[in-house]
């Protein structure tokens, strides 16, 4: 049974709001790291406790294997059973959904296996409040380190700004982590159109573009929903975003349709050099019909002679020539350097 059938069976039966896991099980806890902050300074909590007026609440659970503590963070901060339920969820399509007391996002972390050519996807949930964020992630590696040394050593506005700006900077972390891996398939794709070019078309060559098709498909089909979701997130018009921030967002909007403009220029590309393998894959073709050919132009002389000579009639005058074999094999060697002659004159061959 594939892990895909095994991911549907697990919550067959089950009523809504049931926090079931689907993705890859651990026995590990989950991993919370609780973040306090405002623009004079930031603090690491033992545990979560509700924001201070003027403050950001950052509580970041990792491994969601542990259900217990997914819902003890939900209750606490009041997310409700149905985005907790989709955050145990790993198959979700990138989304926005607005609650009363806050947004709820799930974005794809997306990264590519150069080893073995494979899109790598973890779901990240985030639910943003007034002066609260809590994000999940769903496996133990920290996606937002980079974001985390931001708030502590205070670089940038995160720390003079709140929740919404927080969370445009972790969808904008995500964001920025799609480039990696359009830069990848782009030097993945350079190389491969070298070698199309320099030894010609080959069934490995045909794989390769095979596989990039499927990955670049595989890339856009994950990212697609989510131009939706951050387009939306700019024009919500609740109370959870500030009017200063929405041109941040509105970066973002703009970033999310670059990935999906340069993901079709990559599939031009590879439609294009699939256009190239298939008429260099003809070229080859050609070239050997075009050799067998002029082989079977040279021999049909040949065979017409040696078939007239091969009838074996007793009045043939030839039959009984002293020399007559050496002089025929001479006849037919002139004939065949004088049709190589020509074929080549002719570029033919």
């Amino acid at each position: 049974m594939s892990a895909r059938q095994i991911r549907r069976i697990r919550k067959h039966g089950l009523p809504p709001e049931s926090l079931v896991y689907t993705g890859r099980r651990s026995k590990a806890p989950a991993k919370l790291h609780t973040l306090l902050y405002d623009e004079s300074g930031f603090s690491e909590l033992p545990e979560w406790q509700q924001p201070r007026p003027g403050s950001v609440l950052w509580l970041d659970i990792r491994n969601l294997s542990d259900t217990d503590a997914i819902a003890k963070a939900g209750a606490a901060f009041q997310i409700h059973p149905l985005a907790l339920e989709d955050v145990l969820n790993t198959r979700q399509r990138a989304k926005l959904e607005e609650f009363d007391n806050g947004l709820f996002f799930i974005v794809p972390h997306l990264s590519l296996n150069t080893k073995t050519m494979e899109l790598v996807s973890e779901q990240i949930a985030i639910f943003s409040g007034n002066g609260f964020v809590v994000s999940f992630q769903e496996i133990p590696d920290d996606t937002f380190a980079v974001l985390r040394k931001r708030i502590t050593e205070n670089v940038g506005r995160i720390r003079k700004k709140g929740a919404d700006f927080l969370t445009y900077s972790l969808l904008d972390t995500i964001v920025d982590g799609y480039y990696e891996v359009l830069d990848q398939f782009e030097d993945e794709m350079i190389t491969l159109e070298e070698t199309l070019h320099t030894t010609g078309a080959h069934n490995h060559e045909k794989a390769r573009i095979f596989r990039l098709k499927r990955l670049v498909n595989d890339f856009k089909h994950r990212v697609l929903p989510l131009r939706e979701a951050v387009g939306k997130f700019y024009r919500s018009d609740g109370t959870f975003v500030d009017e200063s921030n929405r041109l941040y967002i509105r970066d973002l909007v703009d970033h999310v349709a670059q990935v999906m403009d340069n993901l079709d220029s990559e599939r031009d590309m590879l439609f294009n050099m699939e256009a190239y393998y298939q008429a260099e894959a003809a070229n080859k073709l050609n070239n050997v019909m075009r050799l067998l050919t002029v082989i079977s132009t040279i021999f049909i002389p040949l065979s017409f002679i040696a078939g007239v000579y091969g009838m074996n009639f007793e009045n043939m005058p030839e039959l009984r020539t002293q020399n007559g074999y050496f002089i025929l094999l001479g006849v037919m060697a002139i004939l065949m350097l004088s049709m190589l002659a020509i074929f080549k004159a002719r570029k033919w061959i």
